[in-house]
Order: structure tokens, then sequence, then C-alpha cells
């Protein structure tokens, strides 16, 4: 009986087992699910942040105040879904780790409850071993006394004074000896099921001590997500409230930024005019009447790369104004390249013009001379202060370095705007098409 008990005991515990199999891997999804919506985000965080690289660049020639106000909002606008999406996340994790917690919580609690069970049980077997020795004990005391219901059965029959007297007798006898057996079979079983109870109470206190880890784990995990939700929470909100300071403030910069990139468009053609001056004065002096623009006569390898690698962050050719909505024509291409990295001239020549070109901020002008019967130049421009190495009227070579990359002027960030030209200031053309 005690044996049947105990395997139905077991069974117990092994379904209660697989049912919390059941539950984590059911719960599996959910912790996928976040990492999954964390992938996703670190790729929208890296999409927006390209965008608004690029965004930055095409403000070149944008007052700095407008430039700094819009990139603000439209970095509030693309972060604001992701933010949004933090928050679902965070919300998603703190949710699984409280559904782990509880039911770490309720598995702990049914383990205890199992203890309970067992040591009550391992109590009552005590007891039952208890009372069989009790009465072991008392039957060995009734024979040592003579008691004719513990003697053999020969004695039993010579001490008889009749048939009948001598029957009940044995009768007796037989009765006490079933119920020596009967004691001493319920005090073995009583003592095998104490065993087995020993060993399962081991088992359940065992498995308690990893529950209550598992316990404080889960409540430490669940604890650390609710307040990753909180800040996500925080941080929307916090973005929300401010998007609509950023868009007032957006409009107050582009009434004030007017009369700034008036002026700053002014001097940029008055640079250009000087440009002008002095590549004309240059193409007299090598006997060059074409002063004009048109496709370049350089051969290829004729012109290098003004940076040691080259990647174009903005192309050459019209682009749209991200705030104004207007076309505007970009002279040359935007080379990425970090504060400070050396800027070599793409080909030999005289340079011709160093200081400060208004947008263009620290600008070199290298004249190449007669390349085919055609005057072509090359302008490096945005370099840092004192970060022109070369002086007007030095010869330089092929691959010098002559300076230093740099954010002045009408910059949103460290890069080289580099482009070559023929005959005059207007006769740009596209460099990608001549560097090698």
């Amino acid at each position: 009986m005690a044996s049947a008990r105990f395997r139905s005991r077991l069974t117990g515990l092994v379904m209660a087992a697989l049912a919390a199999v059941a539950l984590v891997l059911g719960m599996a999804s959910a912790p996928v699910q976040a990492a999954k919506g964390r992938d996703d985000l670190e790729k929208q965080r890296a999409s927006n942040q390209k965008q608004l690289d690029q965004l930055r660049t095409d403000l070149e020639g944008t007052s700095k105040a407008l430039q700094e106000a819009y990139l603000k909002l439209e970095t509030a606008n693309k972060e604001l879904p992701v933010a949004e999406s933090a928050l679902s996340v965070a919300q998603s994790e703190y949710a699984a780790a409280k559904q782990e917690y509880q039911e770490t919580v309720a598995s702990l609690e049914q383990a205890e409850t199992q203890r309970q069970d067992v040591t009550q049980q391992l109590s009552q077997d005590v007891a039952l071993v208890e009372e069989s020795r009790q009465s072991l004990g008392s039957m060995a005391r009734d024979a040592m006394m003579g008691n004719a219901a513990a003697s053999s059965d020969l004695m039993v029959l010579m001490g008889a004074t009749s048939i009948d007297s001598a029957a009940q007798d044995l009768i007796a006898a037989g009765a006490a000896a079933r119920t020596r057996e009967a004691v001493m079979a319920k005090s073995q079983q009583s003592a095998a099921a104490n065993k087995n109870r020993k060993a399962r109470l081991e088992i359940v206190t065992e498995e308690i001590a990893g529950l209550k880890v598992k316990a404080e784990a889960a409540l430490t995990k669940a604890e650390t997500a609710k307040a990753a939700a909180e800040e996500a929470k925080k941080v929307l909100d916090d973005l929300k409230s401010s998007m609509e300071a950023l868009a007032a403030n957006l409009e107050s910069e582009k009434a004030s930024a007017q009369a700034e990139e008036a002026a700053l468009e002014a001097e940029n053609q008055a640079v250009q005019k000087q440009l002008d001056e002095i590549l004309a004065e240059e193409a007299r002096r090598l006997g060059l009447s074409d002063g004009g623009g048109g496709a370049p006569p350089a051969t290829p390898g004729f012109f290098g790369r003004p940076l040691t690698s080259v990647s174009v962050s903005s192309p050459f050719g019209w682009r749209v104004h991200p705030i104004s909505g207007s076309q505007r024509h970009h002279d040359g291409v935007d080379l990425k390249a970090g504060c400070g990295a050396s800027i070599f001239a793409s080909a030999a020549g005289t340079v011709v013009s160093t200081g400060w070109g208004g947008g263009y901020g620290n600008r070199t002008v290298i004249s190449h001379g007669n390349v085919n019967g055609r005057l072509m130049f090359s302008t490096y421009n945005h370099q840092q202060d004192g970060g022109i190495l070369v002086s007007t009227g030095q010869k330089v070579s092929k691959g010098q370095k002559i300076g230093l990359v740099g954010t002045t002027g009408a910059s949103t960030g460290c890069h080289l705007h580099f482009e070559i030209g023929v005959g005059a200031a207007t006769g740009v053309v596209n460099p990608m098409n001549y560097i090698s």
C-alpha cells in the first residue's frame, strides 16, 4: 500500500515537472521576439543615422543655426517611431520576465507543499514503525511469561487437559502467530516507505533550494526590465514634449536665417569672382585665350586621389535643399574624412590661392596649367584652421600633402569638398570621372 502511494506521488512530481517544462517552452517565444525587436531597433537606428548623416551633408551652405534646428527636429522625427518600438520591446521584456518570476514562485510554492506532504507522511511512517516495535515487544514479553498464545504448538498440546481445550489453545496460538506476522510485515512496509520518503525529501529540498535561486534571479530580471520600460516611457514622453519646441525653434531660425544666407551667398559670389580673376590671369600667363568650361581634356590618370581613400558622401550635380525645397547645384563632391586627415594635391601644379573662401571655409586652389590646350584647376575646401600647408605661388607635385581636413565655412562636419574645373569658377566638372 505504501509502495503504491509512493508511485502515485512520484507520478505527480513527474507530471508537475513536465507541466513546468511545457510552460517554459511556451514562454521561449517571448525572449526570442524581444531579441528580434532589439535587433530591429538597432537596424532602424543605424538606418536613421545614415539618413541624418546624408541630410547633414545636404544642408551644406545653410546657416549653421538653421542647420542645427532642422537636424534636431529631423532627429526627433526619426527617433519617435524608434522610441515607440523601444518602449514596446521593453514592455514585452518586462511582461515576459514578470511571468517567468510568477511561474517560478508558483513552482516553488508547489515544491514547498510537496515537502510538507512528504514530511507529514514521514512522521506517520515513524509512528507506525514505533507502534509495530512496541507491539512486537509486548508479544515477546508475553512469550517469556508463558502465555499459551506465544508458546509453540507442541507446548500447547502437552499442557492441554482435554482434546477440546487443546484444539482451542491451538486456534489461539495460530491467531497470535498471524498477528505477529502482520505486525512484522506492517513494520517492514513502514520502514521501507520511511526510507523512500527520506530520499524524496532530500530531492524536494534540493529542488526548493534551486527554485529559490531561480526565483531571486527572475525577480532581479523583472525589476531590471521594469526599470528599462519606465526609462523607455520617459524617453518617449520627453521626445514628444520636445518636438513642439523644436518645430517652433526651426520656424524662428528660418526667419532669421534668410538674411544670413543672403549674406553668405553674396560672399560666395564675391569669392568665385575673385577666383575667376585669378584663373583669367593664369590663363593669360600661359597664353591660353579660352577661359570657358566644357569637358576636361585631361587623360586618365592625370588626376589622383586627394585623400588616402575616397568615399563620396554627397555627389556632384543638382540636389534639392532639404529645408527650402529649392534646387541647388553642388559644384564638387564631398568626400568622407576625419578631422585632421591629410589632403594631397590631385595633380602637379601651382598654388594660385589660399585662405578664407566664405562658405568654402579655408580653401586652397591649385592651377594645373595647360592641359591639352585648356587651363585646369582643383580646389580643396573646408580645411581646418591652420590646416593649409602650402602658400600662394608654391609649386606642388601630384600626391604632395597640402592640407588637413576640417569643417570650416558652411560645413556641417569634417569632410573634404573637392572640385575640378576648366578655365573659370563656373567651369566645374564631376571630379569622380577623372580621379584614379
